[in-house]
């Protein structure tokens, strides 16, 4: 499958940020997320799961709006956001204990 802007998947660090809680955006247990996430390991993790993807940095996360911390949109795959979202998180942990 080839990477569609109209169709892609967003994927905000504030999902896999461990200082936030879950009313404040992260989608993750505390075990699978890390303290401020960066948007290269992120797309690394689909880069491991051989999906397409563009950063955007300028952009920001709709509960916060000032903080322009940016954004990786990923192709849809054969996985659900659910599903990716767990094998991403295991990507940053890895890089984060590095």
């Amino acid at each position: 499958m080839t990477y569609d802007p109209d169709v892609a998947i967003t994927l905000w660090p504030e999902y896999f940020d461990k200082n936030l809680t879950r009313s404040q955006g992260r989608r993750l247990p505390l075990d699978l997320c890390v303290a401020n996430p960066n948007l290269e390991f992120i797309a690394k993790g689909a880069m491991v799961l051989d999906l397409e993807y563009e950063i955007l940095e300028n952009m920001s996360y709709p509960k916060f709006p000032r903080a322009k911390h940016g954004c990786v949109r990923v192709e849809r795959g054969s996985l659900s956001k659910t599903q990716m979202l767990p094998k991403i998180a295991e990507v940053l942990v890895k890089n984060q204990r590095k």
